[in-house]
């Protein structure tokens, strides 16, 4: 299990643990959340990235979500400050070290 980058024909990119289906018409993405572009308060900031958890009361959070892979628009790799954001909420906080 990967966590990757979905990005859904509706333009909604969501992170998460994935596990491909194979054969299947789904992937599984457990522990999804929409990551979102957040405008800077100030003319002087810079905008930033926030995660926002998606279908969080939903039994299949942990477990995992199917979502069909005819609603997939790209499946790409988080840059790595992403990825340890994300795996400083939901993984085992171990941080990736940048290339040089």
């Amino acid at each position: 299990m990967m966590i990757k980058l979905i990005t859904l024909k509706t333009n909604h990119t969501l992170m998460g643990k994935i596990e491909d289906g194979g054969l299947l018409p789904h992937v599984t993405i457990k522990y999804p959340v929409q990551v979102v572009s957040v405008p800077p308060r100030a003319a002087n900031e810079a905008s930033s990235i926030a995660f926002v958890p998606f279908l969080e009361f939903s039994e299949e959070f942990k477990s995992g979500i199917k979502i069909l892979k005819e609603d997939i628009l790209c499946t790409t790799n988080p840059v790595v400050e992403l990825e340890n954001q994300y795996n400083s909420i939901f993984g085992s906080g171990i941080q990736i070290a940048k290339s040089l």
